[in-house]
């Protein structure tokens, strides 16, 4: 007997579901990622935003202070430590004022049970720095500024095929 009756059997309906199963399983998993993604760049930029105030506030008080380590008031969870070390240059040069220091600040939080950090580093000239005044100014020459560049030379140019001009 044949049988003329339309419809699905059983198992054409539990693959189906499971397909289904499967499908919204997967949605699920790629929202609950992307909201970790999002929560862990928050913690990324309030660490960086926390590093630049701090920064900006240790600037204002010309980096004098007498703390290395701290938390932040403002923050729960958040902790700071601050380096100040001599930076090594070829521009340093204490007869012109110039001795730089290298300012690394680090900002810490604990997610997840790992410690994680976000670093800001910034240099400082610990000289003095004056004002030049017009007459200072005027009276330097351009061939005595140690910056200006020096021109250059017979310089051999080739043109589009690697021939020399002549």
């Amino acid at each position: 007997m044949p049988r003329n009756e339309k419809g699905f059997t059983l198992l054409e309906v539990i693959v189906s579901l499971t397909i289904l199963a499967l499908s919204i399983l997967s949605l699920i998993q790629m929202f609950s990622g992307g909201l970790n993604q999002a929560s862990q760049s928050d913690r990324y930029m309030t660490a960086v935003y926390l590093a630049q105030q701090k920064i900006t506030q240790l600037e204002l008080d010309s980096f004098k202070t007498e703390l290395a380590v701290g938390e932040f008031e403002n923050q729960e969870g958040y902790s700071w430590q601050l380096e100040i070390l001599p930076y090594e240059s070829q521009i340093n040069n204490e007869e012109a004022g110039i001795l730089l220091q290298k300012i690394s600040l680090r900002v810490f939080w604990v997610e997840k049970g790992q410690e994680k950090e976000v670093q800001l580093v910034s240099l400082q000239n610990l000289g003095e720095t004056r004002v030049a005044s017009m007459d200072q100014l005027a009276s330097s020459s351009p061939s005595s500024n140690p910056f200006k560049p020096k021109p250059i030379e017979n310089i051999k140019t080739k043109d589009s095929r690697g021939l020399e001009p002549k």
